[in-house]
């Protein structure tokens, strides 16, 4: 007889359907953005500045939460501030006038986001059993990749139904209220804290193991030379396909992402969680490698569905190992380490391959970010050697 597959616990099906709404609306607002601030008066210099503003806020407010959801031995209530910051800073666009106020939001919005990123992972590995928790977290990444794809669609229809204006883009940002709602209501009536959270010892003192740190630091390596995704789609812009379709492709792109998240999820349950890991990498610096030689826009669509590929291999496997790796009682911490090492690395990473890019070229770039990658992947595998001999 077949053996029945486990069930999603109810915190992961709720959380879930939270990141769905959250995700919606942040994505809804995201492409739109840049153009409303141009409007409004803000320069080149100031959209920079805010989404800066935004990253860096996001970074250190996931390992103040993290932390915090240790020490207090509660997960929800972050998890609910946090989607609260946001839900309420995002519609409030609509009545930005000027670079100020658009800064001062989205600050609030990078808060948000960073206080319920670390606790609400550290909900999703509290939820699930060791067994499950791969299952878990390539479900959530699934329902919650659906609003990335949905967000930007939605925009765009309002868009072409409207013709951009100021008037569409703030009826756009009003919008964002609605879904912000939903996750709210999801939080306060569905999320149970777990029963084991409420009764650990809120002093901390809790050891993160040396194979964690040796896993942080493998990953912060790989995305030292990672490609972002913004340089992804400029270069397929470049091979030919239409600025006006760029959305589109970067919706399709999330699709398979999205539809492959939870499958790949559950067989890093019975495989492990490295060997999904390295395959990710390599995979990511053969498309690395092809984006280097782009020349046309069928390669640049094959690509992209391996680019998907690889983040369907690397978010919900790389998620679980940390819950994996660390103890129950600091996984908020454990979280907000590998957030920040890892943020850091992108920033530091993504700043190197930009001057690349305008110094010397765009396959020079990703030439360099295929290699880094590859080394990405044959760390993991590395690992994978170690585990098992300290094991046996």
């Amino acid at each position: 007889m077949r053996t029945p597959r486990p069930r999603i616990p109810r915190n992961v099906l709720i959380l879930s359907f939270v990141a769905l709404a959250s995700g919606f609306g942040q994505d809804l607002i995201t492409p739109v953005l840049p153009a409303y601030l141009a409007m409004i008066g803000v320069s080149h210099a100031g959209i920079g500045l805010i989404d800066g503003v935004l990253q860096g806020a996001t970074q250190v407010f996931r390992f103040v939460s993290g932390i915090l959801s240790d020490r207090f031995a509660a997960r929800k209530r972050f998890v609910f501030l946090g989607y609260a910051l946001s839900s309420v800073a995002r519609p409030l666009l609509a009545l930005s006038g000027g670079f100020a106020s658009a800064l001062g939001l989205r600050l609030v919005d990078g808060i948000g986001k960073g206080v319920k990123d670390a606790p609400r992972d550290a909900l999703v590995a509290d939820s699930a059993t060791a067994e499950t928790r791969g299952r878990a977290f390539g479900f959530h990444r699934l329902v919650d990749t659906a609003g990335s794809v949905f967000g930007p669609l939605t925009a765009g229809a309002i868009l072409l139904a409207l013709t951009p204006s100021l008037a569409s883009y703030r009826a756009i940002f009003l919008l964002a209220a609605l879904p912000g709602a939903v996750a709210l209501a999801l939080i306060l009536i569905g999320i149970r804290e777990p029963e084991g959270i409420r009764t650990r010892d809120r002093n901390g003192g809790a050891k993160l193991p040396p194979r964690f740190w040796l896993f942080t630091a493998a990953m912060s390596v790989a995305m030292l030379t990672k490609m972002n995704d913004s340089l992804f789609l400029t270069r397929t812009q470049e091979a030919g396909v239409p600025a006006a379709w760029i959305p589109v492709v970067f919706a399709g792109f999330t699709l398979v992402y999205a539809l492959l998240s939870y499958p790949l999820g559950a067989w890093s349950d019975r495989v492990g969680r490295l060997p999904l890991l390295a395959a990710g990498w390599l995979l990511l610096a053969a498309v690395e490698f092809g984006f280097g030689l782009l020349g046309n826009v069928p390669a640049a669509l094959v690509l992209l569905v391996g680019y998907g590929c690889f983040y369907a291999l690397t978010e919900g496997s790389g998620r679980a190992l940390v819950a994996d790796l660390a103890p129950p009682e600091a996984r908020g911490t454990a979280y907000a380490v590998f957030y920040v090492s890892v943020g850091l690395a992108v920033i530091a990473g993504g700043f190197g391959l930009g001057r690349l890019w305008d110094a010397v070229s765009p396959a020079a770039a990703f030439m360099v970010s295929s290699a880094g990658s590859a080394l990405g992947g044959l760390l993991f595998l590395a690992m994978m050697r170690y585990t098992r001999k300290e094991d046996s």
